[in-house]
């Protein structure tokens, strides 16, 4: 299968399909920029990747190498009894501000990146972003290195999960609880070491919550 080849079919391939590259790339859990690689015919996928296209442009995987075979035998027979309409997916981007330790406190550095969510969550979190989850103490909701979406607001509810800062400077992803004296950031994780950490008197006061996570999502160039 030559770069060219795979590169003139896969391009028409996606736009007669109406999915957009971001979408293409969410689906075949590859980064933007790859699809933009095999559509230039600067890079194609290995082999172990073309019946995963195909079967998400649903075509037979022999098209990339002679595209005259424009539909699989299993395709022409579902287009018999109904008709296809792809689905267009629509993204809008949210900025990623640096990390958010999952494990002890990490310093919060600035905007990283832009990123694609899905335009129906951003429409409901308008003034969210995105931290990046290091380390394993939240691992029995939140996975390390996943983008935790973080609704801003200065208060939470008992338990809910929230991005608090420590100290004016410091982040981290816990259950928050809201005692008569007291705030207590507890973990969620499979690994006994991680234990709750009690804030009081003063210190409760250099407790500041960020915002509530609301949503989350693997990286892009996730490795399972």
């Amino acid at each position: 299968m030559s770069y060219q080849t795979f590169s003139r079919v896969f391009s028409r391939l996606v736009e007669k399909s109406n999915y957009s590259d971001a979408e293409v790339a969410r689906r075949l859990s590859v980064n933007r920029s790859t699809i933009s690689r095999w559509k230039s015919g600067e890079q194609s996928p290995a082999l172990s990747k073309i019946k995963e296209i195909a079967d998400l442009l649903e075509v037979n995987p022999m098209v990339f190498v002679d595209d005259s075979q424009e539909y699989s035998n299993k395709v022409a027979e579902k287009k018999e009894s109904y008709i296809v309409t792809p689905v267009k997916g629509s993204s809008s981007n949210v900025p990623l501000y640096g990390s958010v330790a999952a494990g002890q406190p990490l310093e919060m550095i600035q905007i990283e990146d832009l990123i694609e969510i899905p335009e129906s969550v951003a429409f409901r979190y308008p003034n969210s972003f995105l931290l990046r989850v290091n380390g394993d103490s939240m691992n029995k909701i939140v996975p390390n290195g996943a983008y935790a979406l973080i609704d801003p607001c200065e208060d939470a509810n008992n338990g809910e999960i929230v991005a608090v800062a420590v100290n004016g400077y410091d982040a981290t992803l816990k259950h928050f609880f809201k005692l008569q004296n007291s705030i207590a950031l507890e973990p969620d994780s499979y690994n006994p070491e991680h234990v709750a950490r009690v804030y009081t008197g003063a210190e409760a006061t250099t407790i500041k919550v960020i915002g509530k996570m609301v949503w989350y999502m693997a990286p892009l160039d996730a490795k399972f």
